[in-house]
């Protein structure tokens, strides 16, 4: 292919996602920035080191087109039950303020929605926008920073507890054709605050889509953060997330990434760990079938001494479905007394599905305690046995075990209604 021929394809491609803030010139510097990195980035290919499991080929051959406002009436469908949680809605990428409703941390947490950014919002957006994710180094952070019209700023204060979690849901009907979406992320938790956010992805009808993905977070000193991201796309909807937090003195930051369906899914994940102190937890599980391909890329920097982190994913891959783990850990030289763990999991459930996995440690202080593992295999035979002797039919010991595996994971979660809702998710796929 020609450099006129794949141009032209790369602003093929591009051009539905390119729409401003609604003509509020918000940070144009860094937007501007953005838009013109744009111009000299490209796709990642098989090549590309860290894209090396991916093909974006199929994705860069659609004709994405904006998707149209959406005529939701009723959210109840996509909620999880049990969960009290604040409400904000975007259907078809766009934010449904009838759908959406602040109850329950008002006062104490600030939740707007990027347009509706009052004067008092700007200083803590404008110090945070953009300067958590380098929004010049890759094609879709690029162009998400340049154009993303649509996302949401969830701000708590200095020494603030929200008592009920925020939920951010998103539904994208389909309409018969490829829809390209775009959404932008900004948490930023103060000094001595805690909150819990849960963001869930769905959608519905025909036609392919493609959301392009950005969260920032910020975790300041002695803060406490946990961001669950429920996928349960359909089988036509693909996802690039990119999602970078970084901590301060004594904070602690928990994301838990579940993957249950979709067509192709690419997670990226940072961690910066940026003063002593801090603790993370990166935890994530997947559930494969038919020719679905999900893609986890990790990266924790240890910058400084007496940190901790744990990472876990687990995933289940039946049929013709394919998943790839990227699991990086740098300790610096300044790092030491470093705790950090890494483990990837799975289990192939057929013949012809696969995975690739390649955790690694990059380590350059001498007093550190990190580990890190892949395993791959089938269901255990003796467990099945031990179950089917008791009287326990196929499927259902089938379902026990799986079930088990990704407990690990979805137990971790401290939102009792959203370990349940997905744990039963989980029980009824098998």
């Amino acid at each position: 292919m020609s450099q006129t021929t794949t141009h032209q394809s790369k602003e093929a491609f591009l051009a539905p996602f390119q729409k401003h803030l609604n003509g509020k010139a918000i940070v144009p510097h860094i937007r501007t920035a953005a838009q013109e990195a744009l111009a000299g980035l490209e796709f990642p290919t098989k090549r590309t080191e860290d894209w090396k499991y991916t093909n974006l080929k199929t994705l860069q051959q659609k004709s994405f087109k904006q998707a149209s406002e959406g005529n939701i009436s009723d959210v109840q469908p996509w909620l999880i039950p049990g969960l009290e949680a604040d409400l904000i809605v975007f259907v078809n990428g766009q934010y449904q303020e009838s759908l959406s409703s602040i109850t329950y941390n008002q006062g104490i947490v600030r939740i707007v929605p990027f347009h509706q950014l009052e004067a008092a919002d700007m200083p803590v957006f404008e110090q945070h926008f953009g300067q958590i994710v380098d929004g010049e180094k890759d094609i879709f952070s690029a162009l998400n920073t340049a154009f993303a019209d649509q996302g949401v700023m969830i701000h708590i204060g200095k020494g603030n507890i929200a008592p009920k979690p925020v939920m951010l849901l998103h539904i994208n009907q389909g309409e018969g054709h490829t829809v390209g979406l775009q959404h932008r992320n900004l948490f930023v938790a103060e000094a001595s605050s805690q909150v819990k956010i849960v963001e869930a992805f769905f959608s519905t009808g025909e036609g392919d889509s493609l959301r392009n993905n950005l969260t920032e977070i910020s975790v300041a000193e002695n803060a406490n953060l946990e961001y669950i991201k429920l996928q349960l796309e359909s089988e036509t909807a693909s996802q690039i997330d990119t999602t970078e937090v970084h901590q301060g003195r004594d904070s602690k930051a928990s994301v838990f990434t579940i993957t249950l369906s979709g067509d192709l899914i690419r997670n990226n994940l940072i961690f910066k760990l940026n003063d002593e102190n801090t603790e993370s937890h990166l935890m994530g599980t997947y559930l494969l079938s038919g020719r679905q391909h999900v893609d986890n890329f990790t990266q924790v920097h240890h910058k400084m001494p007496n940190c901790y982190s744990n990472e876990l994913y687990k995933g289940i891959l039946d049929e013709k479905s394919s998943a790839a783990f990227t699991g990086r850990i740098n300790v610096y030289e300044d790092a030491q007394k470093t705790n950090a763990y890494q483990s990837n999991r799975n289990i192939i459930l057929s013949e012809t599905a696969n995975i690739y996995t390649k955790p690694q440690l990059e380590i350059y202080a001498d007093d550190v305690k990190c580990s890190h593992g892949a395993t791959t295999g089938r269901i255990d035979e003796d467990a099945m046995f031990y179950l089917r002797a008791r009287g326990i039919n196929e499927t259902e010991a089938k379902k026990l075990m799986i079930q088990a595996f990704t407990l690990e994971v979805t137990e971790n979660i401290s939102i009792e209604a959203v370990s349940e809702y997905v744990e039963g998710l989980v029980a009824n796929r098998y």
